[in-house]
């Protein structure tokens, strides 16, 4: 008679662990990406480049070797400090790295505090590169 009575209680807890645990982080399927191509961001942010806000999320010394035409650097370090500055209307925030990875992870984070204002350039600084749009090399 004692192993029913193990078995419900097995069963209440694990019911009352999953139950308070937070349904925000129980997500099955994450949360949608808005990736854009370098070329095609390029050419809408010099129709209209008071809508968008270009913002490298690489370490300044990445930055200072090569970035982006238009873009501004704030190390993804600093966005913790730097997001209450940062648009959440008016203007779309493209981000960039090297790769898209670290642009992703700033991503995530601006959307976690309610950006919903965001892209991220599909393969970063060397998609860009490789797209043959215009860079700055040494600080510039």
């Amino acid at each position: 008679m004692r192993v029913p009575i193990v078995i419900a209680a097995t069963l209440m807890v694990s019911a009352c662990l999953f139950y308070l645990t937070p349904l925000r982080f129980l997500n099955p399927v994450d949360p949608p990406m808005y990736d854009v191509d370098p070329a095609i961001a390029y050419a809408n942010m010099l129709a209209d480049p008071e809508h968008f806000l270009f913002i490298d999320v690489r370490q300044s010394s990445a930055y200072k070797v090569e970035h982006a035409v238009g873009a501004i650097n704030i190390p993804l370090q600093n966005l913790y400090n730097d997001r209450f500055a940062l648009p959440k209307t008016g203007k779309t925030i493209v981000l960039i790295c090297g790769d898209g990875r670290a642009a992703g992870v700033a991503y995530g984070y601006l959307e976690h505090y309610g950006f919903l204002n965001l892209q991220r350039i599909e393969g970063g600084l060397k998609a860009w590169v490789n797209a043959g749009l215009p860079t700055l090399k040494g600080g510039g």
